[in-house]
């Protein structure tokens, strides 16, 4: 099933809708690449340009394109099929069926942070991005971001400093480095941490996947970090997806009188957690602060005495010792969206219920 899935979406044009249309329609993506051109014209939403590339079967030759240079060049690919495809990145709406990687996965990567920003920050905008980015990498913990200029090369060049992992995910296939100036940057970060895009090799250089990718630099990330951006930035649109998928959002809050930071201003205007250093980040996130980890039992003992709101008891009878996914508990709970999160936080905060990875929750106490 891997080598079928890396086949399809190697035809130029399939994303992950016609994926999830003939996998629906078909039962196997095997299957799917095998029908007639009649049976494939039934597929909701397929074109019939897609439909003449499966029936001349163009994508055999795209598979031997993929195959050899991977293995030429020492990269890899991940498939929603596998079971060591990102656990975070499998729930969110519109994952990419396929990843190609350079560099060495690693489970750690489920709890990282996204750093991003406009590509032509000021000074502040540079040290804020590396003090914040910096702060998050000194405690081991990935930073993510989309190999850009500006921002993101801070974001990236500051967790290799510290010696923390880093994820770059492409707007461009692994095959092209964009821009061409982070290319010592391509090649410490495929050594040091991991290059993810969905992209296949040989395709072309289209500006709208910059903005596509956005939405897995967010699904990858516990939360995103938007440091310094204008009003229309694309990472505002990362900061949107992560909304949409149930991450925090963070801004640093600027100059009211320069567009670089009005994008962040509208932001937290917008509800995003105002920051200014990584501990404004990572206090979030108890279970990620180094002063806790002896305290775990005393901690949990002193919360049994915190009394709870009604939406807070209301979620906690829902959650059980056995993580449950987020849609899981909505289904479970009579509340709103908004509402369940909001008291799911709580919980957390008062130590009677863990987030993990992927948006799984479960009762502490």
């Amino acid at each position: 099933m891997r080598g079928a899935i890396l086949a399809l979406m190697s035809i130029e044009g399939v994303g992950p809708g016609t994926y999830r249309n003939l996998l629906e329609v078909f039962g196997s993506i095997e299957s799917a690449l095998e029908q007639q051109r009649s049976e494939l014209l039934r597929v909701p939403g397929i074109s019939t340009e897609i439909v003449e590339k499966i029936v001349r079967r163009d994508y055999q030759r795209n598979l031997e394109l993929q195959l050899s240079w991977m293995q030429k060049h020492g990269a890899a690919y991940l498939t929603l099929a596998d079971s060591d495809y990102p656990e975070v990145l499998r729930h969110v709406f519109d994952a990419p069926p396929l990843l190609m990687y350079k560099g060495k996965p690693d489970p750690g990567d489920n709890v990282a942070f996204a750093v991003v920003g406009t590509r032509y920050p000021d000074e502040y905008g540079k040290e804020m991005a590396l003090r914040i980015a910096g702060g998050i990498a000194e405690k081991g913990i990935c930073i993510i971001s989309g190999m850009a200029r500006g921002i993101d090369t801070v974001g990236h060049h500051a967790a290799l400093k510290r010696g923390a992992r880093t994820i770059a995910v492409l707007g461009t296939p692994l095959n092209r480095i964009y821009p061409a100036e982070n290319r010592i940057l391509y090649e410490k970060i495929a050594e040091r941490g991991l290059l993810f895009s969905e992209i296949p090799v040989g395709h072309p250089h289209v500006p709208a996947n910059f903005i596509r990718r956005n939405r897995i630099i967010s699904g990858l990330s516990r939360g995103v970090v938007v440091v310094q951006a204008g009003s229309k930035s694309g990472a505002i649109v990362t900061a949107l997806n992560a909304n949409e998928q149930n991450r925090d959002v963070f801004a640093v809050p600027g100059d009211s009188l320069k567009e670089r930071h009005a994008g962040c201003h509208r932001l937290i205007r917008l509800g995003a957690k105002l920051v200014e250093n990584a501990e404004d980040v990572l206090c979030e996130y108890p279970f990620l602060k180094d002063r806790l980890s002896g305290q775990k039992d005393c901690f949990a003992e002193a919360v049994r005495q915190v009394p709870l709101g009604k939406e807070e008891k209301q979620v906690l009878k829902c959650l059980e010792r056995e993580a449950l996914y987020i849609d899981q508990i909505c289904q479970r709970c009579s509340l709103s969206r908004p509402d369940i999160m909001k008291a799911l936080l709580g919980l957390e905060i008062k130590g009677y219920a863990q987030r993990l990875k992927g948006d799984y929750y479960r009762r502490e106490i």
